[in-house]
């Protein structure tokens, strides 16, 4: 395989215009925690009963095509998604607010009904780490596979596991322009969580 140096960060801002930080450094990090700098050799004892996010982490073991850990990898029905994408979630509540009528205290009574589905939001690049002149198609149509199945699929990532979601449904792919750039495509998915649920009939 070819060695050629990409900016993951570079591709990143230049596709979705929007900032992001140098990844962890794995190796300081498992350093300064569990004195080592080797992530695949440590051992599950050393990992806490309720340390979710090292415990996803080590379970998944996700790497780079140099064989160099990822921080937070991220796998979507079955597929890990490509360079360690960034991922957006948000949660909401809908709240009925009524308002307060001949009391002499100002404001609403609030009456929460649901918590919502969690949205999420994936983004990142697909390389082609063999050559800048040609474009990844593998990596893409498998993106793009992804999206056209009409399931809920899987997911496994220390952030979701955190927050006990376990299964997404793809509501929207997106591949931004490019421009310039041959051997890289940027993606993202818009995602809702989706939970199992029993239908009881009466």
């Amino acid at each position: 395989m070819a060695t050629n140096s990409f900016s993951i960060s570079a591709l990143y801002q230049s596709a979705f215009g929007l900032p992001r930080g140098e990844a962890f450094s794995n190796d300081k990090l498992l350093k300064d925690v569990y004195d080592t700098e080797k992530f695949d050799e440590l051992p599950a004892s050393a990992f806490a009963p309720d340390d979710t996010f090292f415990q996803m982490r080590y379970t998944l073991q996700g790497k780079n095509p140099y064989g160099i850990t990822i921080f937070m990898p991220m796998r979507l029905g079955g597929l890990q998604l490509p360079n360690e994408p960034s991922v957006s979630i948000v949660a909401k509540k809908t709240i009925v607010e009524t308002g307060l009528v001949g009391q002499k205290r100002k404001g609403f009574v609030k009456e929460l009904i649901s918590v919502d589905d969690y949205e999420i939001t994936i983004r990142g690049v697909a390389l082609n780490y063999a050559s800048k002149k040609n474009y990844p198609e593998d990596a893409v149509k498998k993106l793009h596979d992804l999206f056209l199945r009409n399931e809920a699929l899987k997911v496994e990532c220390a952030l979701t596991a955190l927050l006990g979601i376990e299964r997404l449904v793809i509501k929207e792919f997106t591949l931004p322009d490019m421009p310039g750039v041959q051997h890289a495509q940027a993606y993202q998915f818009s995602c809702v969580s989706d939970e199992y649920f029993e239908l009881e009939i009466i």
